[in-house]
């Protein structure tokens, strides 16, 4: 192919998108800020920033060759904090998913993946050799029905979920999950990435919430980059888990390791979240959001987590668009990232909103709405 006929190819690809009205851009983010992931708003603390004077700024290669500094410290730590034997650190929490799904479920394994898993965990099963079943979101009884149905037929069986979906900010069914993994003898991996700094009294995730105990069975993966406001992820698990993935998981062992210095950040934040009152602070701003969204009916029911969807069907992009104008940046989520029908204003609450910021966004987004 050409360079003039690959140009042609990725226009008219291009074109099909915009077409479709799936066209993505970046933009720059202005203004109040509802579409972050920094519920805690670490990213920005003066200690956790001055942690990132660090003597090196980059690994500079794999954890393997020349880049293990100081990320068994992290890993101890967040081990700890998460009440795990063992954790693994991977570049991003995308890697982390990838990395451990494709290395650990093999050929003539079994996944049951909910239907509103993040794309990370759908491409984590896809790359692996492992066959795969979706079960219906959060459904308990559709994911005993497939698992009894299935559970003879094959070696290891998996079940794979995120604790706080992304885009519905709802919360799966832990407790029941767990009973099922236990009675067929299933591993359970949980994508905490949402739930971390977020659920719990401590901020320790689902399992505290649940108040289910770390076992041999359970997995749990975490990003650095929501609550704790740097970048990483982490793969909690058992002492062997960690060995084999060290030794198994391509994303690991090719990947350069994560930056001395965002590691050094990131136990400054552990540090903030377990000594301070961070995560009590943001329920109460989780409870005023509901107050405000409810009152002015943009939600159906309280949320426990402070991800807020208000689904606005075909209206979104439009609304999106008035809102930025407005100098209040919330992105509208489209298909694929949800399912047409369901696009949405997924509105992210952080430490950062004041009830007046909330307030505003509340009788922006009603104006828009008119």
């Amino acid at each position: 192919m050409s360079s003039e006929r690959f140009r042609e190819y990725l226009r008219k690809e291009l074109e099909e998108i915009k077409k479709e009205g799936l066209y993505r851009e970046l933009r720059k983010v202005r203004g109040l800020n509802f579409s972050s992931n920094d519920y805690l708003a670490l990213s920005k603390h003066p200690d956790v920033v001055r942690a990132l004077n660090y003597p090196m700024a980059g690994a500079t290669g794999s954890r393997l060759t020349s880049g293990n500094i100081n990320h068994e410290v992290l890993e101890e730590e967040i081990a700890k904090f998460k009440g795990f034997e063992s954790s693994l650190l991977y570049p991003s929490g995308y890697q982390a998913n990838v990395g451990l799904i494709s290395s650990l479920c093999k050929k003539g394994d079994l996944i049951f993946s909910d239907e509103l898993n993040h794309a990370s965990i759908i491409d984590g099963c896809r790359l692996s050799k492992a066959d795969r079943v979706i079960y219906k979101h959060n459904s308990i009884d559709h994911l005993y029905d497939l698992i009894e149905k299935n559970y003879r037929k094959y070696n290891n069986l998996f079940i794979i979920t995120d604790s706080v979906f992304s885009m519905d900010g709802d919360i799966a069914n832990l407790k029941e999950i767990k009973k099922i993994a236990d009675e067929f003898s299933a591993i359970l991996i949980i994508d905490d990435a949402h739930a971390t700094g977020v659920l719990g009294d401590k901020g320790e995730g689902s399992l505290e919430y649940f108040k289910i105990k770390s076992k041999d069975n359970i997995v749990c993966i975490t990003t650095l980059s929501k609550a704790i406001g740097t970048q990483g992820g982490c793969v909690c698990c058992i002492e062997e888990l960690r060995d084999y993935l060290i030794n198994k998981s391509r994303a690991f062992i090719y990947s350069t390791a994560l930056s001395p210095a965002i590691v050094n950040a990131t136990l400054k934040s552990l540090e903030i979240i377990k000594n301070s009152k961070v995560v009590k602070d943001l329920r109460k701003k989780i409870e005023i959001a509901n107050k405000i969204f409810l009152k002015y009916n943009l939600i159906d029911e309280k949320k426990e987590t402070p991800i807020f969807p208000i689904i606005l069907g075909e209206r979104t992009m439009k609304v999106s668009e008035e809102l930025i104008k407005n100098n209040i940046y919330c992105v509208g989520i489209r298909y694929p990232t949800v399912p047409k029908g369901k696009e949405r204003i997924r509105v992210s609450i952080t430490l950062e909103h004041k009830k007046e910021d909330i307030e505003l966004l509340a009788e922006k987004l009603i104006t828009s709405l008119k």
